[in-house]
């Protein structure tokens, strides 16, 4: 069972990866960023938004575990008190 579900894995992780392989090959286009204090490197459009998708999705998982970690800290205290 543990082998069919690495393999689902697997399958998952493929696709997703052959998806965003096509949307960057597809939006080619370059461009450049720029920001307040500096320009970043021309490369295209799809690589641009699989970054900041990427980057959004970390710093969503990073905030969503801050509030998990603070929800079991005054569980584990609510339990203590008991």
């Amino acid at each position: 069972m543990r082998a069919l579900w690495l393999f689902v894995q697997f399958i998952v992780v493929a696709a997703i990866a052959l998806v965003g392989a096509l949307f960057a090959m597809e939006n080619s286009q370059l461009i450049s960023v720029n920001f307040i204090l500096f320009s970043t490197p021309t490369i295209s459009l799809g690589l641009w938004l699989l970054i900041f998708v990427a980057s959004g999705t970390l710093l969503g998982i990073f905030a969503s575990s801050v509030i998990i970690a603070n929800y079991r800290r005054k569980l584990n205290r609510a339990l203590k008190k008991d």
